[in-house]
């Protein structure tokens, strides 16, 4: 079992119910595989996502480093359901210093179109990383995302840096798709900005 958890909070995808939109199935593959452990909730409303994040900031949720939020966005903006959305600067003022050392990531379209807004993000919550997309993410290929970097995430020991040009180094093409972008408190690494290192030409021969 991986070291570390995920604690996902989901919004409602569509106002029709009998939709059944959700990563909760890609949660439990990844768990089943033994790539993580997960903690699922669903979020509907402002009060409702303070209530969790208020909960995940408990000692008892110390070895869930991960907080992932799947839901809509635009930029700037989580929305949970109609009417009940979040920007990035009320997020940071409901985490505080709780994700200090943390990970966030957003699964959610366009939220981190502002790097500046991220950036503050960042200074004020001192999370160890912001992850999210700077577009509109197709729900497919976003999904493969989900389980490439949350993998990666439950597993991870190093800096965010090294992550973010290993996700590039091997899915660099869809990262770029969908401009995916990696804030931390040191940089702001930019999918569009990676470029793979030129391969050695040295036959080794002296």
């Amino acid at each position: 079992m991986a070291a570390n958890g995920v604690f996902c909070l989901e919004g409602e995808w569509n106002a029709d119910l009998r939709k059944r939109e959700s990563v909760l199935p890609m949660l439990d593959l990844l768990e089943r595989l033994g790539e993580l452990k997960a903690i699922h909730r669903d979020v509907a409303t402002t009060s409702e996502l303070e209530h969790y994040l208020t909960t995940w900031a408990q000692r008892r949720y110390e070895d869930y480093p991960v907080l992932y939020l799947a839901t809509h966005g635009d930029k700037g903006l989580l929305h949970w359901s109609r009417g009940q959305e979040t920007t990035l600067g009320e997020l940071a003022d409901l985490l505080n210093e709780s994700a200090a050392g943390c990970y966030v990531y957003l699964g959610s379209c366009l939220t981190l179109f502002d790097t500046k807004g991220a950036q503050r993000f960042v200074e004020k919550t001192g999370v160890e990383a912001l992850m999210g997309y700077r577009r509109e993410v197709d729900w497919t290929e976003g999904a493969a995302l989900d389980v490439i970097l949350l993998s990666w995430l439950a597993n991870h020991g190093g800096r965010p840096e090294t992550l973010h040009n290993q996700l590039m180094a091997r899915h660099g093409d869809l990262a770029k798709l969908y401009k995916f972008v990696t804030v931390t408190k040191r940089a702001v690494l930019r999918a569009q900005d990676y470029s793979k290192p030129a391969k050695s030409t040295s036959t080794g021969v002296s």
